[in-house]
């Protein structure tokens, strides 16, 4: 499945037009939909050559609108497809900045040597934030060590994830089509 519906890279979202609040003064909540693991989305982003041409205004775009799902729903992870976005991406929260970082392509490192008993694979309850489903159970790293690129940046960063932005990451890995990974790693 496309990760927006016409392989745009944004898909249309009523909030980019008005503010959270309607002209009548009403709450307008977040185009959000929620992955529930399910499905496996295709993007034709899904190379460095396409994300190496990526506007940086398109980062901030996207991180908006990953900060107004995370917001309302009160999660602190968020993946690109969820928000309308085709660009491979993982939005944690961010204690030192302001709201949501971006993780474009994150490629999971393994160091030299690690056998699978060195692992600290937990099983982790993946919730719909929206609560229409109770969640499902997945098995995920712990902590991992990624590259990436930053939203707005054409430099790689290598870092050390624990926890939930993890499993973010992993989740946003098990979203997209292996082929998509392949591409990119």
């Amino acid at each position: 499945m496309p990760a927006t519906k016409d392989g745009a890279v944004f898909a249309p979202w009523a909030m980019d037009e008005d503010s959270m609040w309607s002209e009548g003064g009403h709450y307008m909540e977040p185009n959000c939909t929620w992955w529930d693991g399910t499905v496996s989305y295709t993007s034709d982003l899904c190379s460095h050559f396409s994300l190496s041409r990526m506007a940086s205004n398109s980062a901030g775009r996207a991180v908006e609108r990953a900060v107004k799902c995370a917001a309302h729903y009160e999660t602190e992870c968020v993946i690109s497809p969820e928000i309308g976005v085709s660009i491979p991406a993982a939005f944690i929260y961010d204690p030192e900045g302001t709201g949501m970082r971006m993780l474009i392509a994150p490629r999971i490192i393994f160091p030299t040597g690690v056998t699978e008993e060195d692992l600290d694979v937990r099983t982790v309850r993946v919730q719909d934030p929206e609560e229409q489903t109770s969640g499902r159970l997945a098995e995920f790293n712990y902590t991992i060590k990624v590259e990436y690129l930053p939203g707005g940046s054409r430099s790689p960063v290598t870092e050390v994830l624990n926890g939930s932005d993890a499993y973010c990451v992993q989740m946003l890995r098990a979203a997209f089509v292996e082929d998509c990974w392949k591409q990119l790693d």
